[in-house]
């Protein structure tokens, strides 16, 4: 399997691209630490798993550090990190608050960030790999996901800055570009989109295993000359000249 032996902390675990994600990387071995806000939420998925599991509010510094801290207790080290938290923010720019704003940017951006820091201190004897779910909207501008696309717009910027800081440590940063997905806000953002979407190359909206698939590429050794890339799973969407909104 192709992540056998590998301490994979797979964040926001619990439910849609993340709980795939959490699926795909226990069948391939490896060892997932499931995480979440709600420590029974975790427990519940890590069992099922035979994993591990976390609690932690990414907004918080504090309790970020102390996540890696037991990481590092439990395991010893660490060689995947998979970011799949998102606070989701569907205002435009005019109504968007700055508690909205500082909110979005809190977990979205700065979580990511300790994140990156912390599990890079894990991996600097050993190397890994680090892998952040990002969303098109970050190079693309769409009416009403003001502090969102911004939060995903320095994500990107933060995956190329640690891509090439850490590369010299062996650690592997790389994005996974997600398009239209099957979760519960993929959904909501679809609006009356059949799941078939003809405005797609693929003519399907994606599933979080499609995701999930990917992430698990870029986790593995198979990916072992991969840093500082971006590997869209949209179907074939974000650079298509095509009717969507």
């Amino acid at each position: 399997m192709e992540l056998r032996n590998k301490i994979a902390l797979v964040t926001g675990s619990t439910s849609n691209i993340g709980l795939a994600a959490a699926e795909v990387f226990a069948r391939e071995g490896a060892t997932v630490v499931v995480h979440s806000r709600h420590l029974d939420q975790a427990l519940a998925v890590a069992r099922r798993l035979g994993g591990d599991a976390l609690a932690a509010d990414l907004a918080d510094p504090g309790a970020v550090e102390a996540l890696f801290a037991e990481v590092a207790r439990r395991h010893g080290h660490l060689d995947v990190l998979l970011g799949c938290v998102a606070r989701p923010a569907r205002t435009t720019l005019l109504e968007t608050t700055l508690d909205e704003w500082d909110q979005t940017l809190a977990v979205n951006l700065t979580g990511a960030l300790l994140c990156t820091q912390h599990a890079a201190r894990l991996m600097r004897d050993r190397g890994g790999a680090i892998i952040q779910v990002t969303a098109a909207s970050a190079d693309r501008a769409s009416p009403g996901s003001a502090a969102y696309a911004v939060s995903k717009a320095g994500l990107n910027a933060l995956v190329r800055q640690a891509a090439v800081e850490f590369a010299p440590l062996g650690i592997r940063v790389n994005a996974i570009v997600s398009g239209l997905v099957g979760t519960p806000v993929g959904r909501r953002d679809m609006g009356n989109r059949p799941p078939e979407d003809p405005a797609i190359p693929l003519r399907r909206i994606g599933r979080p295993e499609d995701v999930a698939e990917a992430a698990a590429f870029l986790a593995s050794d198979r990916a072992a000359y991969v840093t500082n890339a971006f590997l869209a799973v949209d179907g074939g969407r974000m650079n298509a000249a095509l009717r969507m909104q």
